[in-house]
């Protein structure tokens, strides 16, 4: 990696102050970078509480250096299991083909770690640690975002009026700041038709955590790694999953394709996309009896989930082409919503969210053509990556879920098939910028595969101006 070693070359990074909605993992992780650069920020979270719903989360060599750099990957290592493979089998538990950590590459070795599996819950309660709690506001629902020239104002549902430099919104695939920012757009005519359409959806979803299960009884639950199981049902155009966790848990999530899709203006959607405790009893009672490889069925890990945290949510997957105007920007499922099962929407949001930051730290001032600059940057940047996980979203959803002899063939393909070479290939492109945050000092990267060389930014927080000697 590359370094500056010329003291006389450190400049302290501007005073300005960010909002953030959102205190999701996209949200929590842009608290922390700002708190590393000693950039004022402010988080606003629409729930009276910290209360994250889902399932698990794959946290990818990609997204690791970072968690490395400021400090949390022993603590990441302790509520996470090494991924070790997906076994994709029939609804009679025969195996379909596995796809493997190991072999034909070990991506251990050649990236310097595993991916990390994680529940949802534990990552955000880890994230939220490391950030003031006065930093955090909560039952701050988004109401109204307007700015001017001097600043954005942030108003919302208890009457609270916030005022900020910059508003990056976090706050997920129906983003109030996105659908604020759209209507001042659409209604002066700049809004792309693109941006305008209503959103679509193909699969319902139904997610949750178990409490600890009895390792006696399942003794896969207590090995070193995760090894997801993913059942095809046959008479049913839905997959179900099985993903262990540390401390003895199941994450298990049940997939439904909906053949025609659906489509909902976004209102709709929002109004029925909530992860809500009743909606997911009444989808439940559809898959209690699947059977699953730990002796038992569906429903059994269904009454091991505490109460009120299973979920039901509404998938669907969108590339927007606005993710800025003025000293607005958003960022994550806010515009680039990708389904889940390719593990591309955690990390990915977590790259935005560092992109962003490392141009922050460079603003020059805070005036609207500066920011404006900073926010086209931060586009041309990660706005590619975006598209093309949208893109493959939808061909790694059918892979994974659906069944039908093009979808078989290709599996089995894949799964039996991959040469090494072609494996190295894929990971090698997914795995080449694995950055960190460019204002503090840089962490060793470890595997035989390095990352993409980065340069220490010449702007640091103002505690490091006099103190730091060198900048590597």
């Amino acid at each position: 990696m590359a370094s500056l070693d010329n003291d006389d070359t450190k400049a302290a990074i501007l005073d300005c102050h960010i909002c953030i909605v959102g205190a999701g993992i996209g949200g929590l992780m842009m608290g922390i970078l700002l708190e590393r650069a000693d950039i004022k920020y402010t988080i606003l979270e629409k729930h009276p509480f910290h209360n994250p719903l889902g399932s698990a989360i794959c946290l990818e060599p990609s997204v690791q250096p970072l968690f490395r750099q400021l400090g949390l990957m022993d603590e990441i290592h302790r509520l996470s299991k090494p991924f070790g493979a997906m076994v994709f089998r029939e609804d009679n538990l025969d195996i379909i083909g596995i796809f493997s950590a190991q072999t034909p590459l070990n991506i251990n070795d050649r990236y310097g770690g595993y991916n990390r599996i994680i529940a949802r819950r534990d990552l955000c309660a880890l994230l939220a640690a490391q950030i003031p709690k006065e930093k955090i506001k909560f039952g701050k629902r988004v109401l109204e975002v307007r700015q001017n020239a001097g600043e954005v104002i942030i108003r919302c549902s208890d009457n609270s009026v916030h005022h900020a430099d910059i508003l990056v919104g976090c706050d997920g695939a129906y983003s109030a700041v996105r659908q604020g920012l759209y209507a001042d757009l659409s209604a002066k005519g700049d809004l792309p038709k693109q941006d305008n359409a209503p959103m679509g959806y193909q699969y319902d979803c139904l997610v949750g955590v178990t409490d600890p299960m009895d390792p006696s009884k399942n003794p896969s639950l207590a090995g070193k790694f995760s090894e997801f199981q993913t059942i095809l049902a046959k008479n049913a155009d839905c997959s179900y999953w099985c993903i262990p966790l540390v401390g003895n848990r199941i994450s298990w999530m049940v997939v439904k394709f909906h053949n025609k899709g659906r489509k909902y203006a976004e209102d709709q959607l929002f109004k029925h996309s909530g992860w809500g405790a009743e909606a997911a009893e009444l989808m439940s009672y559809e898959f209690r009896e699947f059977i699953t490889t730990y002796g038992c069925e569906l429903g059994e890990l269904m009454d091991n989930t505490p109460k009120g945290s299973m979920a039901k949510v509404m998938l669907e997957e969108k590339f927007y082409k606005t993710w800025y105007k003025g000293r607005v920007v958003l960022t994550g499922d806010a515009v680039h919503k990708v389904l889940p099962f390719g593990g591309q929407g955690a990390n990915q949001c977590i790259h935005d969210v560092l992109a962003l930051t490392n141009l922050l730290v460079q603003l020059k001032s805070n005036t609207v053509p500066d920011i404006e600059e900073l926010f086209e940057s931060y586009f041309k940047a990660r706005s590619p990556i975006g598209r093309t996980v949208v893109n493959m979203s939808s061909r790694v959803g059918n892979l994974m879920n659906r069944k039908g002899m093009m979808n078989d063939i290709i599996r089995k393909v894949a799964l039996r098939h991959m040469p090494r070479w072609l494996s190295q290939i894929i990971n090698d492109k997914w795995s080449y910028d694995r950055p960190q945050l460019e204002c503090i000092p840089f962490v060793q990267v470890p595997g035989e595969f390095q990352p993409r060389p980065q340069k220490r930014s010449v702007y640091v927080p103002a505690s490091l101006v006099e103190r730091e000697p060198t900048c590597g």
